[in-house]
């Protein structure tokens, strides 16, 4: 009965550290694109000057999001054909996620992290790992959130094998950085690098 006393204790402080320790970071605030420092070269530009892709994505501009992904000759994932409207409206889907984001806010709690962009459009993704449906302008695509190691780590499958990873990091002094990896189809990208400033 007395260990248990003198023990009680400190499961209660050793309960409450693990706790402490494993709070996910604050992601919350509104953020503004650096392309001084960030995967999209040179002068940055104003926050029109790029599109902004309807699910948020943190891809590279400037290049053909499906070169070295697919599969060759046009076929599908199970090696079957795919028709051109179908291969076109891929290669549209996976440009609209690739599209960079000049600034949106995020708002989070315990269960949620939301995105609202400029546009007033907010995309909702729970951060229990469960995979979600969203809907794009040009397709529907499946995401997989949770917190990783600190980090927001965000996967989007499209139906034809590639996948996009997003992981949302908070940095010293205080910004946000994105690691972004795509994978699948015929090819693999060398991970991309966005920063993005906080707005006061």
């Amino acid at each position: 009965m007395r260990l248990s006393l003198v023990l009680a204790p400190w499961v209660v402080i050793a309960a409450a550290s693990l706790a402490v320790a494993q709070a996910p970071p604050d992601l919350s605030g509104s953020w503004r694109l650096n392309a001084d420092a960030s995967d999209v070269g040179g002068t940055g530009g104003g926050d029109g000057d790029a599109p902004r892709g309807p699910m948020g994505g943190f891809g590279m501009p400037g290049r053909q999001p499906m070169g070295g992904f697919g599969s060759p000759g046009g076929m599908g994932g199970a090696g079957l054909p795919v028709d051109p409207e179908t291969r076109k409206q891929r290669m549209e889907l996976l440009r609209e996620l690739l599209e960079p984001v000049r600034r949106f806010t995020i708002v989070q709690d315990a269960a949620v992290v939301a995105f609202t962009f400029e546009d007033g459009r907010t995309v909702r993704y729970r951060t229990n790992g469960r995979t979600e449906k969203h809907q794009a302008t040009n397709g529907t695509v499946e995401t997989e959130t949770r917190w990783k190691k600190g980090r927001l780590v965000r996967e989007t499958h499209l139906d034809d094998g590639v996948s996009i990873e997003e992981t949302f990091a908070i940095t010293s002094p205080r910004g946000l950085a994105v690691e972004i990896e795509v994978s699948g189809g015929a090819g693999r990208r060398k991970p991309l690098r966005r920063v993005y400033d906080p707005v006061d």
